[in-house]
This record gives C-alpha cells, structure tokens and sequence, in this order.
C-alpha cells in the first residue's frame, strides 16, 4: 500500500465500512497473498495496490495483505 496507512487507521476505516455494509464480514480465513502485478484498486483504504506488493482476494474483492489480515481480524471481533 503506497503510501501505507498506520494499523489503527486501517482499524478504524475496516470497522467504519462493515457498521456501514460496505464491506461483509469475512470468514476464519484469507487466502494467501500474491504478489500484485499493479492496476487494483484496495477495497479497505482505497489506495492502489503497488505492483511487487503482497495482495489478496476476498470474496472476488481485492485488499493489500496487511489491510485483508486487520478485516479478518475487525471480522472476527464482530461475530
């Protein structure tokens, strides 16, 4: 995530989106991350995912690895 955000923002802005549906909650787990090729667009904070940047695809939603790991664990809080 270029530039990268700090954890408790991320927090905040994963919490933020799931009270509002704009993000679902997630399931036990996320698969491995890849690493970008550049062109996606993060659907947790909305910067471009770098190209050589680890990546994941949630539920056909792309997120930087460390923002999918903190909606995971934002997930799990909720349930």
């Amino acid at each position: 995530m270029a530039p990268e955000l700090p954890e408790s923002e991320i927090r905040r802005v994963v919490r933020h989106q799931m009270r509002e549906r704009a993000l679902p909650t997630i399931g036990s787990t996320i698969p491995p991350g890849r690493r970008a090729s550049g062109g996606t667009r993060c659907v947790v904070c909305g910067f471009d995912i770098t190209a050589g940047r680890n990546e994941c695809e949630v539920g056909g939603l792309w997120a930087n690895e460390t923002c999918a790991v903190i909606w995971r664990q934002e997930s799990d809080r909720l349930s």
